[in-house]
């Protein structure tokens, strides 16, 4: 029994849509029970130790991630939002000779978000790995307590990605939250971001 709940837990935890239906009790257990059940070639005798297993789960969901989520909407109320236009992203295995409006450095790559008038500049730079133009800068300027607060980037993220909104680049720095995203998708960003920092 035990290591059946342990399996209908990895299943539910690698599938974030059943989680957070799981977390808002809007889930039918006994459906997803049986897609379980079908899913995993499981016998039909296990059906009720996967329902049971599924409402445990939904209310440990609800006990923990809801408050967790009330956390976050605190901790982003109240924060600000600017946008700066006519950016791009350069991604370049070498350090650039680029006023940067910020950059970030990995282990082969460094990325840069630019003033489209430096493009020049970088045109005729050699070891360019990809350049990303007609973004937009949108920044998130939030209190103190973000540093601290488990999951409000990844909130903030998956709400963009339910509205299809891909974030092409992404950078936080103590209190900012930065995020380069495609011109046409600017409006419906701020449309969205700012009903979630009301």
């Amino acid at each position: 029994m035990e290591k059946l709940s342990e399996l209908v837990w990895l299943y539910v935890k690698g599938r974030p849509s059943l989680r957070e239906g799981l977390k808002y009790g809007i889930i039918n257990h006994s459906a997803l029970a049986r897609m379980f059940l079908d899913e995993l070639e499981l016998p039909e005798e296990k059906f009720d130790a996967v329902k049971v297993a599924l409402i445990r789960i939904s209310k440990r969901l609800a006990e923990k991630e809801i408050g967790g989520e009330e956390k976050i909407l605190d901790v982003l109320q109240g924060s600000s939002i600017s946008i700066q236009t006519k950016v791009a992203a350069v991604v370049s295995r070498k350090e650039l000779d680029l006023k940067a409006i910020t950059h970030a450095r990995g282990g082969e790559y460094i990325t840069y978000i630019i003033d489209e008038g430096e493009l020049k500049k970088v045109r005729k730079e050699r070891g360019i790995k990809l350049l990303t133009e007609k973004l937009n800068l949108v920044t998130i300027k939030s209190k103190e307590e973000i540093e601290g607060t488990p999951g409000v980037i990844a909130f903030i993220l998956n709400a963009l990605a339910h509205e299809e909104i891909n974030v092409v680049e992404f950078i936080s720095c103590y209190t900012d939250t930065i995020l380069a995203i495609k011109e046409r998708d600017t409006s419906r960003t701020y449309e969205l971001l700012s009903s979630i920092l009301k």
